[in-house]
């Protein structure tokens, strides 16, 4: 069997898709995670208390 440079072509061209859609698969599943995972704002609440001294 002899390959031609066209079905070359189309073994590497079906490559770069399924890594395409590896990689968009992956993105989606990492960013829902990300969406469903709460995350805590980072902030901190400071509390002081204060004298007034008036005259």
């Amino acid at each position: 069997m002899v390959k031609t440079y066209n079905s070359h072509f189309l073994i590497a061209f079906m490559k770069n898709r399924y890594i395409i859609y590896i990689f968009i698969i992956v993105t989606i599943i990492v960013f829902t995670g990300l969406y469903m995972i709460e995350i805590p704002s980072p902030s901190a609440i400071i509390t002081e208390k204060y004298t007034l001294n008036l005259k």
